[in-house]
């Protein structure tokens, strides 16, 4: 089945990071039920705008989180401390990592993976660089997941993020995302294959749409997970066709439950 992490609380987005920095912790709870109840696997929460209240927000919201919803959680930061302290605040929920590099973050982080059993974000990038192939993102991940088996993360633990772009930005990015994750899929097979799914219609209208329509076709191509709204109407009803079609939703129940909770 589709893993849906929400993206709803996370400082980039404007009325979120307003929120935050106002600390009005009733209407960042209320963003956290509507994605759970939207039906979400897991809540992202990003606090990196919040400047020095970052980890103070990363500990209280991913607290909030474990307490008000049955949610996962990922910690979403560029600063391993502000992971490493937030990561006692999920009260034994299942947590991923976001995230590493090939070349950052993996041995400040790869302590605390180990510790928690989280699961951990690989961004396929070296030196701040995103590879424009989908082979130089599949030689970063294999180093990345390599470095994670190392230390007795199982593949069953690793998200490798594909690294969608606005398709916008010049045409070839939603074709070398949906070749990155076939590729990534053939070769790595049992590793978890995630997205910002929302990044690819990024500067373009009618959004919603643009977004279903990619979540099907990388379904289709292996992607498992996506870091997206969880209450899109297209995304998820996308999600609940492409599941049945697809032979992952038995006898499609899944997607029969759907269709009448729409009729309801």
């Amino acid at each position: 089945m589709i893993y849906t992490v929400g993206e709803k609380l996370n400082s980039s987005v404007p009325s979120t990071g307003e929120a935050m920095l106002a600390r009005d912790f009733d209407k960042l709870a209320a963003l956290a039920l509507a994605q759970a109840e939207a039906g979400a696997s897991c809540l992202d929460i990003n606090t990196a705008l919040c400047g020095e209240a970052e980890v103070e927000m990363l500990c209280r919201l991913a607290c909030d989180a474990a307490e008000k919803t049955e949610c996962d959680i990922m910690l979403d930061s560029p600063s391993p401390d502000a992971i490493i302290a937030a990561l006692p605040h999920t009260k034994d929920r299942y947590t991923i990592i976001n995230s590493v590099t090939a070349d950052e973050r993996l041995e400040e982080l790869i302590p605390a993976a180990v510790e928690y059993s989280a699961g951990v974000v690989g961004l396929p990038i070296r030196s701040g660089t995103i590879p424009q192939t989908p082979e130089g993102r599949l030689e970063n991940a294999l180093a990345i997941r390599a470095r994670l088996n190392e230390a007795g993360i199982p593949d069953s633990r690793i998200y490798i993020d594909a690294l969608a772009e606005s398709v916008a930005m010049g045409g070839n990015e939603g074709k070398t995302l949906l070749e990155t994750v076939r590729l990534l899929r053939r070769e790595l097979p049992d590793i978890h294959i995630i997205c910002g799914l929302s990044n690819v219609s990024f500067g373009l209208p009618k959004r919603a749409k643009l977004n279903a329509a990619a979540a099907t076709l990388l379904i289709e191509a292996g992607a498992d997970c996506f870091i997206c709204d969880a209450a899109s109407p297209s995304l998820k009803s996308a999600i609940a066709a492409c599941e049945a079609f697809t032979g992952k939703d038995e006898y499609c129940m899944d997607y029969i439950t759907y269709v009448r909770s729409e009729n309801e």
